[in-house]
């Protein structure tokens, strides 16, 4: 295939995999000020609520304003990550990726062959992404008579931990704000959803994705996919490489706005809403000749957690579209995993 500045292909607009290598959309991503709920100004909830309701119903992804979160601390996680993927790849291993009741830690190498997911790719073939990346899933108390170790964690990185953990922290407390918002977008009561998030799964992945040279192959550093979470907060960094498929069904390249997060909702919030809310296709092609690094947080329920159609969301011409099952069932369906 031809490098990435030469490359052209036979222009096809109908061809889902030519929109896809080829992003064009200059439809807009929302941007969500969460300040006016935030800062409990009279009326906030209800008017952010609606607001983020219409943008999942149309877009399905976001930029996240007023979310709190302060900026040193995201430029520190940062740092960290880049710390850490800097180590040579033997030392990298000693902290493998494994699976504890299909909530992952650990790190995956670059190029590491999918599992048998049933997150099928826009297209078929994809080869296997060239990104590396290191997770790190929330765990229960150590005096919770439930508790698992789950993460791995890198020896000679001085905190590396504290920082991951702090940063962890911050997106669970950000994340658990919007319960209130998603209930009331919805017409249920406010605290609808938080006997769903006792326990909540939350998985931090440190990312790392090469330049790319050659593309229209088929390769990329993440293959087109949809979240399998409620809600993702993805921390960018000034490379582009992301691109989201927009409502026309062209494809946007995602720019970087300092101070949001990039919020995508997933297909636990499809699923509960009957396919009412979005959970939007997304890919990385890292053309930019420099190593990318995105931070992505993944937060869903509780893995006992009931998936099943909300009230509010289904009537006698629009019932149920799903089969009720449980948040880590469904985990085990995306990644492939068997009993």
């Amino acid at each position: 295939m031809t490098n990435l500045d030469q490359a052209k292909a036979p222009e096809d607009t109908t061809d889902p995999t030519y929109l896809m290598d080829h992003p064009d959309s200059t439809e807009e991503i929302p941007i969500l000020d969460i300040s006016p709920y935030m800062s409990g100004e009279a009326g906030g909830l209800e008017a952010v609520a609606k607001r983020l309701r219409e943008i999942t119903e149309t877009v399905g992804f976001f930029y996240l304003k007023g979310h709190g979160v302060s900026q040193e601390l995201v430029d520190r996680v940062f740092a960290q990550s880049r710390r850490f993927h800097a180590q040579p790849a033997d030392v990298k291993a000693r902290v493998p990726h494994k699976f504890t009741d299909s909530f992952q830690s650990g790190y995956v190498p670059p190029a590491t062959p999918r599992s048998a997911s049933a997150n099928v790719d826009i297209i078929s073939g994809a080869k296997p992404n060239l990104l590396a990346k290191y997770l790190v899933t929330r765990e229960l108390p150590e005096s919770d008579p439930r508790y698992k170790p789950i993460n791995v964690w890198p020896e000679d990185l001085p905190g590396f931990r504290e920082t991951v953990l702090e940063y962890h922290s911050s997106i669970e407390s950000l994340a658990r704000k919007f319960l209130p918002l998603w209930a009331t977008s919805l017409d249920m009561p406010i605290d609808y959803f938080e006997k769903y998030f006792k326990d909540p799964h939350l998985t931090l992945s440190l990312l790392n994705y090469p330049p790319q040279t050659v593309f229209g192959n088929k390769q990329y550093g993440i293959a087109p996919h949809t979240d399998n979470s409620f809600m993702t907060f993805l921390a960018q960094s000034n490379v582009p490489g992301l691109a989201v498929r927009m409502p026309s069904g062209h494809w946007r390249v995602v720019e970087n706005i300092p101070g949001t997060f990039l919020v995508n909702t997933g297909n636990v919030i499809t699923r509960w809403t009957n396919d009412l809310y979005l959970s939007t296709k997304h890919r990385v092609i890292n053309a930019a000749g420099v190593e990318r690094y995105s931070i992505p947080m993944f937060f869903g329920p509780s893995g006992d957690a009931l998936i099943e159609c909300i009230p509010t969301c289904q009537s006698k011409d629009r019932p149920a579209r799903h089969e009720a099952i449980t948040y880590r069932k469904l985990r085990e369906w995306y990644y492939g995993l068997r009993d």
